[in-house]
């Protein structure tokens, strides 16, 4: 084992074990301490943000300013952690910086009306305009700034490059099947088809035994393949007809001329 301060040939001492454990347990103690702090001034602006979350409900919904509460502190707690762990780097996490600078500028302003209204000292005329506009609709802004956090999120690069090769596989089976109509075998199925379903609803209506059906036309094409069943050989751009033919060991016979016989 070696110091991370000292050379590659230093080795690790007892004191250097002693400071990094101090250093450690004093990083501990600054996280944890920094969490409890963090707890604290949620608590402090939870309870600022549902009297004033409250004073938008009615009198007998006063429990879902419960609801408002839960989405302004728990994006508070949910967009640091996502932030560290989830959020890739670009856009989506550029969106969760903007939304976490937003809610905290929402809850501070909150904490503000509301310290200022229980005090009954007089509100100014934009902050007037921000309880009444932007206080009831905090929550929703919250929501919608979440989602844009999940339609950023990289996986669905995925999701789309594969919904495009559906998407286009499909237009090429459609156009492969618009060619195929036209072609003879598929309208004669077709008529032929069609001739059975009337040839049957003719026959249930008068009581009388349909013809039978015609067999159906081969191509020209089919009726050559059947007559000649063994494709012909060609080797070397020549036919088997038009390859020469090996002579065989015995020599011909000479024939004999007439004058030799007589």
């Amino acid at each position: 084992m070696r110091s991370h301060n000292s050379g590659p040939g230093t080795p690790i001492t007892l004191g250097d074990l002693m400071r990094s454990q101090r250093r450690n347990a004093v990083k501990s103690a600054a996280m944890f301490m920094a969490v409890v702090l963090y707890g604290t001034v949620l608590l402090y602006t939870g309870v600022h943000n549902f009297n004033l979350m409250s004073r938008t409900m009615a009198a007998d919904q006063q429990l879902f300013a419960v609801t408002a509460l839960l989405c302004l502190e728990g994006a508070a707690i949910f967009l640091p952690l996502a932030i560290h762990f989830w959020l890739a780097p670009g856009p989506q996490r550029l969106v969760g910086y903007l939304l976490y600078a937003s809610n905290f500028a929402i809850v501070v302003l909150n904490t503000v009306l509301d310290a200022m209204t229980n005090r009954a000292e007089a509100v100014p005329d934009w902050l007037r305009l921000y309880a009444t506009f932007i206080v009831p609709a905090a929550p929703v802004l919250i929501g919608i700034g979440i989602a844009f956090i999940f339609i950023l999120d990289p996986s669905k690069k995925i999701h789309d490059a594969r919904a495009a090769a559906e998407a286009a596989s499909m237009d090429a089976m459609a156009l492969h099947m618009r060619e195929a109509a036209n072609r003879d075998e598929i309208n004669q199925a077709i008529r032929l088809a069609a001739l059975k379903d009337m040839q049957e609803a003719t026959g249930r209506a008068v009581g009388v035994q349909p013809m039978a059906l015609p067999e159906p036309r081969r191509s020209r094409r089919a009726k050559t393949a059947q007559q000649s069943p063994h494709a012909e050989l060609t080797v070397m751009g020549m036919t088997e007809r038009e390859m020469p033919r090996l002579a065989s060991g015995r020599k011909p016979r000479a024939r004999k001329s007439r004058t030799q016989a007589r």
